[in-house]
This record gives structure tokens, C-alpha cells and sequence, in this order.
């Protein structure tokens, strides 16, 4: 394949030497200019949608669980990679979806978690203590529907989790 020629550079620098490319703007045949959904309506009508997600939500979060600690206790095994693998992703995902279903505390353990396995230093093997830690800390919040910041002690497991992950990233 051969590369094209790039165009000279011109000599008198008050000369372009750039192609510009006009492209026709489609998008605007393709938008309403009046009427369409009034953005009233279009709020009011999102927030159903997430009011009706959320109770479907309590039963994935339970789903989630579930699958946590199947993965958890394979891990407990296997202590393998791809073991831990499957429980990061299924962790990050709890972590999206927790603080927008109410659960912020799932999103905080769960981002807390994440960091550990992912920034963690390559020659330094994950502490199964530690990612059980985090796991009882889930079931805490999902056994006793722990909606929003949580009371102290939330609040001051979340932290004590960050520290350990802070130290052990250290």
C-alpha cells in the first residue's frame, strides 16, 4: 500500500497549507425544528422507567449476590485469574449499578474493590481475607437494604476498606 503524498509546506507562512473538507450536515434534516416530546413529559416518563428498574434491581442485586459468592468461593479454591476475573467484572457492575438504584454503598465497596485488583502490583497476589472483607461488606448492605450513605458504622466500614486498599496499593 502505498502512502500518500503529503503536501508541501509552503514558504510564505500566511499560506494554508491544510485541506479543509466541508461535510453536509444530515443531522439537521433528520431533527425536529418544533414539536417532538416535550422534555417535561420525557423526564416524568424516565423517572418510571428507573422507579420500575429499581424494584427490578432488589432481585438482580440478589441474582448478583449469589453469583458473588459462588465466584468468591472459587476463588477461595482456585486462587486463579480468571477466577478473580469473573468476580471484578461482576463486582464492577454492581458498583454501576448500585448508586443509581439507591445503593451508593454497593458502588463505594464495589469502586473500592476494583481498585484493588486493578491497580494492584502484578507480583503481589490478591489477599482472598481481603476480598472477603469486601464481599461481607455487600451482603451487610443487600441483607439489610441499606439505601443511601448508610448510618456511621456504613460509613466507617467504607472507609476502613479504602485504607486497607490504600495501603496494600502502597
Amino acid at each position: 500500500m502505498a502512502r500518500e503524498k503529503l503536501p508541501e509546506i509552503p514558504a510564505d507562512a500566511s499560506k494554508s497549507w491544510h485541506a479543509v473538507i466541508d461535510r453536509p450536515n444530515d443531522l439537521s434534516r433528520k431533527v425536529l425544528k418544533s414539536g417532538g416530546v416535550e422534555p417535561e413529559k420525557a423526564f416524568l416518563a424516565a423517572d418510571a422507567i428507573v422507579k420500575q428498574m429499581t424494584s427490578e434491581y432488589i432481585d438482580k442485586l440478589a441474582e448478583d449476590i449469589q453469583q458473588m459468592n459462588v465466584l468468591a468461593a472459587k476463588y477461595r479454591k482456585d486462587n486463579s485469574e480468571e477466577t478473580l476475573d469473573r468476580l471484578f467484572r461482576l463486582i464492577h457492575n454492581m458498583r454501576g449499578q448500585g448508586a443509581t438504584f439507591g445503593f451508593p454503598l454497593i458502588t463505594e465497596i464495589g469502586r473500592h474493590f476494583c481498585r484493588y485488583v486493578r491497580e494492584r502490583p502484578k507480583r503481589k497476589a490478591v489477599k482472598p481475607a481481603l476480598v472477603d472483607q469486601h464481599l461481607k461488606a455487600m451482603h451487610v448492605v443487600y441483607n439489610q437494604s441499606i439505601k443511601g450513605s448508610g448510618d456511621e458504622i456504613s460509613q466507617a466500614v467504607v472507609n476502613a476498606l479504602a485504607e486497607v486498599v490504600d495501603r496494600e496499593l502502597a
